[in-house]
């Protein structure tokens, strides 16, 4: 486990994808952190609850953990290197579990890092705006936690599914189809008179905002801090088994 575990971190730290991700994410970040103190006045980002909102722009870092976790794991079988890999750990469980693990340290690394970037930033620009940065460590180490849980969670969840539709692009496409389009059109059908239900809750991006929530949403439209992680951990090892599951089943030779 320990040599499989650490040929997949091999893979994750030199997929050239991976410089160019960062550097996009990094400009976005860093746009949307001066565009949002800029473009803001004073007492809208004053207290220490709206810069921790602004410190919660590092959560972008979850969507790159989960195009690496997809991309390492389609990449596998587009470029046939499963075969080999497969040859060096034959245990396929071992292998979908040294992904899970490799796209979690992955995630909960990049989003840190980008955690650190914002805050930074936000040092810097809210003084140049005259604002105090009211940013309390407390609040923001659990806020930061539980983003990092979050992220972990993610980084599994990509590498999961990118065993299981095993088509790069295909992966790519349908995971964002269903964040950005399907979740919120099948959660705006569930809140329909005609069902009036709540069960949007538990699907992945509605259990990542509660994660991240600070608390003040509606119990009955968002889970809990522990029922959002519960959730999405209930995704990640779902399709985690289904990977084990698949892989198994499979010819890759």
């Amino acid at each position: 486990m320990i040599a499989a575990l650490s040929s997949e971190w091999l893979k994750l730290r030199t997929t050239r994808t991976l410089f160019w991700l960062l550097v996009a994410l990094s400009a976005l970040m860093t746009l949307i952190v001066v565009a949002g103190v800029i473009g803001s006045q004073k007492h809208s980002i004053s207290s220490a609850k709206d810069q921790l909102d602004l410190l919660g722009i590092g959560s972008l870092g979850i969507f790159i953990a989960l195009i690496m976790g997809l991309i390492v794991s389609t990449g596998e079988f587009r470029h046939g290197t499963i075969t080999p890999t497969l040859l060096a750990t034959p245990s396929r469980t071992s292998i979908v579990i040294a992904k899970a693990l490799a796209g979690m340290f992955f995630a909960v690394a990049l989003v840190g890092l980008a955690e650190g970037l914002v805050a930074l930033e936000l040092a810097i620009a809210l003084p140049a705006k005259g604002v105090d940065f009211a940013i309390q460590g407390g609040p923001a180490a659990g806020f930061i936690g539980r983003m990092l849980i979050a992220a972990a969670l993610w980084g599994a969840l990509g590498s999961g599914i990118g065993i299981v539709l095993r088509n790069q692009i295909g992966a790519v496409v349908a995971s964002f189809a269903w964040l950005f389009i399907a979740e919120g059109l099948i959660i705006a059908i569930l809140h329909s008179h005609a069902i009036n239900s709540n069960a949007g809750r538990f699907f992945p991006f509605q259990a990542t905002g509660a994660i991240l929530s600070s608390g003040t949403r509606n119990p009955a439209d968002l889970l809990s801090h522990a029922g959002g992680m519960a959730a999405l951990g209930g995704w990640m090892a779902l399709f985690t088994i289904a990977a084990v599951v698949l892989l198994s089943r499979r010819d890759v030779s």
